[in-house]
């Protein structure tokens, strides 16, 4: 019985928001471990998709939304999808207003964050493997 309340207890902070006693975060381990993720290749990835009108017809085979890690990037994601699926441009202007529109603007950190991402990229050249990439640390987890 104890042992099953240690494991919902380490279990509660997987992919949620559950802190111990410090107050740290522990969204990111599942039994003392820390998930596969790819963070910085998720950046560069939305990044690189509002730079690049081309870019998003190349990685929409290989992503899904929830392929991304953090809830924020999911739902990036899912806002230049709506954006692609009624054939509007995908660009920070576009997303933003988006976001704004479905009330995600400020989960995912504002526009403030949205400007980051792209000046995280140069351009969109390696996107189809940076977005392999997450979708093999998505499998993995």
């Amino acid at each position: 019985m104890a042992d099953q309340k240690d494991t919902d207890k380490k279990l509660s902070g997987v992919r949620g928001r559950s802190s111990n006693k410090r107050g740290e975060d522990l969204s990111n381990y599942v039994f003392g471990k820390v998930q596969p993720q790819a963070v910085p290749l998720e950046e560069a990835v939305l990044g690189a998709l509002m730079l690049d009108k081309e870019a998003l017809p190349i990685v929409l085979d290989i992503l899904r939304s929830d392929s991304f890690y953090l809830d924020a990037h999911q739902l990036i994601y899912k806002a230049m999808l709506r954006l692609f699926e009624k054939s509007q441009p995908i660009d920070l202007l576009t997303v933003t207003e988006s976001l704004k529109k479905s009330g995600d603007l400020e989960a995912v950190g504002g526009p403030y964050y949205l400007v980051e991402l792209t000046n995280k990229v140069a351009s969109a050249a390696n996107i189809e493997y940076h977005a392999r990439l997450i979708a093999q640390k998505y499998v993995q987890r």
